[in-house]
């Protein structure tokens, strides 16, 4: 009889270890429920509700549950993917665009009289096959991109030229620029032209925004900061510019003042004895002030303070394909080549490693594997950007001996567009705001408060609750 009574004390222990938890748990939910604000709770917790009542009110609050969770997260998504919206606007004698820039590359930029200079210094010869040797050598490295890489096959197995620092070699050797403009306003006669560093080597940019962000010594400068952005408009029939007496034969881009040419792009030549007229259409796209509250995630593209890493200070989409190609380079010959700015911790390209590259210099350029899949680049477009088309293309000989040596070449705008784009913010943070607390009070019947009373009941009060337990045991 003692052994039995022990062993039913045992078991009451037993019972009482999981009853006493579960027991004060139910407790704490009823005063939950018979004090929260949420629709419906209230009637699962009521003492005097039948079974099959409380079943049906908690299979009513796992379905408001579920179906609020569904609408909210419904919302959630369209606020980080879908956010904006592309209108269209049609008041364009309002508008002010800004002018294109022009940025032009010598087609041969080596001065022979820097070339001979350096090879005498570099390696104390002054003529002779040796001296010949050298020169070869310094133009083809002078004269390097992606679509040439092969021309640094024949040097490669010289010892003598593996530690040569190609970037020194090209910035002594280039030639020197010179030029005259003229553009459409008087307004903007000091803006002249800038040295970029670009994907076709060291090249000059008139009326880049972008460019103090691209020097060849790749040291931020602040020289178009003061000049005032020459902007055309639709009452003003001429916008153009010009630039003239160039030293020899050039290659020129025509693009938006906040982009950079790379070595996809098309460019128009201009030779010795040749003046080239270019006249451009457009289409603008810009954005509401508002767009910057969104990350470059949710409105789909990049403003030009929005840079993709540290490598280079600024965004543009062509300066986005540029990194990529120049991290391609890196992950392919561990070296990155000479005409990208701002190197950093980042081995240059000696001749062994452009040499490298010259067995990838299609891939590269394209940003496509040899399958034809396209390489993760993850660019975006820029949030405000104008599209040039080209509309007319005259061309120019001249034949009398006086003006055969002068380069010339002329860019416009002649018809202006009567519409333009514009990124809207449609779906904010506070449309976002109201949904939700539309949807809980649809479903839930609550309001902010209601969500505060359950983080009340989830610490502080839960704390309380417990605190008393323990005193009472």
């Amino acid at each position: 009889m003692h052994y039995t009574t022990q062993r039913k004390n045992r078991n009451n222990k037993q019972i009482n270890v999981w009853w006493g938890p579960l027991r004060s748990g139910l407790l704490y939910l009823k005063e939950f429920s018979e004090t929260t604000t949420l629709h419906g709770i209230r009637h699962i917790g009521l003492s005097n509700r039948h079974f099959i009542e409380i079943l049906i009110w908690v299979l009513c609050e796992i379905l408001a549950i579920y179906g609020s969770y569904n609408v909210m997260h419904n919302s959630w998504i369209r606020y980080n993917t879908n956010p904006t919206v592309v209108t269209v606007q049609k008041d364009y004698r309002f508008w002010y665009l800004r002018f294109p820039s022009t940025t032009f590359c010598y087609v041969d930029p080596v001065n022979t009289e820097f070339a001979k200079d350096y090879v005498q210094r570099k390696w104390k010869v002054s003529s002779g096959k040796k001296f010949d040797y050298y020169m070869d050598f310094v133009k083809n490295v002078a004269n390097i991109t992606y679509e040439n890489l092969d021309n640094i096959a024949p040097f490669v197995n010289n010892s003598a030229l593996i530690n040569v620092d190609i970037i020194d070699l090209v910035i002594k050797v280039h030639a020197e620029p010179r030029f005259n403009t003229t553009i459409f306003s008087t307004d903007y006669k000091n803006i002249t032209y800038q040295p970029v560093l670009t994907e076709m080597g060291i090249c000059y940019t008139f009326s880049g925004i972008i460019t103090d962000y691209l020097t060849p010594n790749s040291e931020l400068q602040n020289i178009n900061s003061n000049y005032p952005i020459p902007l055309c408009n639709f009452l003003n029939s001429l916008c153009y510019a010009k630039a003239e007496n160039l030293p020899r034969s050039i290659l020129y881009y025509v693009h938006y003042s906040k982009e950079v040419p790379n070595i996809v792009d098309k460019y128009y030549e201009v030779q010795e004895g040749m003046e080239r007229d270019t006249t451009f259409t457009f289409w603008e796209m810009i954005s509401a002030p508002e767009l910057r509250r969104l990350s470059p995630s949710q409105r789909q593209c990049r403003f030009m303070d929005e840079p993709m890493d540290n490598t280079i200070p600024v965004y543009s989409y062509n300066v986005c394909r540029m990194i990529c190609r120049r991290n391609l380079a890196l992950k392919l010959c561990k070296c990155t080549p000479h005409f990208y700015p701002y190197p950093g911790k980042m081995q240059v390209c000696n001749i062994k490693g452009l040499y490298c590259l010259s067995n990838h210099s299609k891939m590269l350029m394209t940003l496509e594997k040899n399958d034809g899949t396209p390489i993760e680049c993850n660019c975006q477009m820029q949030c405000e950007e104008v599209k040039l088309f080209l509309d007319r293309d005259a061309i120019r000989t001249w034949a009398y001996p006086a003006s055969k040596d002068n380069i010339i070449y002329r860019w416009a705008i002649d018809k202006y567009s009567k519409t333009r784009l514009r990124r809207d913010v449609i779906y904010s943070f506070e449309d976002l705001l109201v949904s939700l607390g539309g949807t809980a009070s649809f479903f839930l019947g609550c309001s902010v408060l209601s969500f505060v009373e359950i983080g009340y009941y989830l610490t502080l009060r839960l704390y309380w609750f417990i605190n008393q337990k323990h005193k009472d045991y």
